[in-house]
């Protein structure tokens, strides 16, 4: 079977399953003045310092310029993990179980010898009423959002028809930074990744607000999808286990409900959609952040229909 590694990230003492497959990373430990004890994300080639603002992505990093001799490479949370034991039938991204029943049920995370028959495996998502760029507008500044667009498409031109689709047409788009990848896969990611956050980092100021600050981990789960998606990767998609104190589900009944309805919003919303490259959304960014725009014959076009349908 491939050799597979899949980070677990914790920033605390918590339990994780004692298996050679998890390795156990200690997450923005350059900024710690805790020492867990195991592998820390500031060991070599490193962006540890950043885990204020890019969350669990800083081991990612560690891992791309680290972690050698690896067939497969993943990550997960001390709280969430992939669940192996079965495929659900209905669309519900995670199962709540305690630490308890996750200790009491390990084999649920050993990871089977089909993972071979695929380039990636991603975390099932929830039906959502709206689409991920609206969810995320929630989570971050809307303007960062729309830098990170921008960045995206300049970086990356042929992504544009894949972006239109993942951020704003689709609603099944796993919304975590989850993943077990192939190796060259994985590398390729890393390469898409970085180049575009460290990009966006260089025009958008961080948030005074701790939650807020995560900008660069919230930009990750929508270009993860967005990457899979645009390059035709051949995706598994696993339940995720989410580990709290109570492990309370919600019913079967429930959960078609929900997504039932859930479904129907969606449709409903798609029908009021603004274009994606509006000028309305573009003289935003071309006031606030113009240094994106030099040389810029798509401005210059959009910029010439709103003089001519304005005049």
């Amino acid at each position: 079977m491939a050799k597979i590694k899949v980070l677990v990230c914790c920033h605390k003492a918590t339990y994780v399953p004692n298996d050679d497959v998890y390795l156990p990373i200690q997450v923005g430990k350059a900024n710690s003045k805790i020492d867990l004890g195991f592998q820390g994300d500031d060991e070599g080639k490193n962006i540890s310092e950043k885990n204020f603002s890019y969350c669990e992505l800083t081991a990612v990093y560690w891992a791309w310029k680290n972690l050698k001799d690896i067939d497969y490479i993943g990550l997960c949370h001390y709280r969430r993990f992939f669940d192996f034991s079965f495929r659900p039938f209905i669309q519900k991204e995670a199962k709540n179980i305690t630490e308890s029943q996750l200790r009491a049920n390990l084999d649920c995370l050993k990871i089977d010898k089909n993972i071979e028959d695929y380039d990636v495996v991603l975390p099932t998502s929830s039906s959502f009423k709206i689409n991920i760029f609206e969810r995320h507008s929630i989570n971050l500044n809307f303007m960062d959002l729309c830098v990170m667009e921008e960045i995206v498409l300049k970086l990356y031109p042929d992504y544009r028809e894949s972006l239109e689709s993942v951020f704003y047409h689709k609603q099944d788009v796993p919304q975590r930074n989850m993943f077990i990848m192939k190796r060259e896969v994985f590398e390729q990611y890393c390469e898409f990744l970085f180049k575009i956050l460290f990009e966006v980092e260089k025009h958008i100021k961080l948030s005074p607000y701790a939650y807020y600050r995560r900008v660069y981990g919230f930009m990750g789960e929508m270009l993860l999808p967005l990457f899979c998606y645009h390059n035709k990767l051949k995706i598994r998609r696993q339940r995720i286990l989410f580990v709290d104190e109570q492990g309370i589900n919600t019913s079967f009944l429930f959960d078609i409900t929900r997504i039932f309805v859930n479904k129907l919003c969606f449709a409903l919303n798609e029908l009021t959609k603004k274009p994606i490259y509006s000028v309305w959304k573009r003289n935003l960014l071309k006031q606030e952040f113009p240094e994106l725009f030099q040389y810029d014959i798509y401005y210059f076009f959009y910029s010439l229909v709103s003089f001519i349908m304005h005049k």
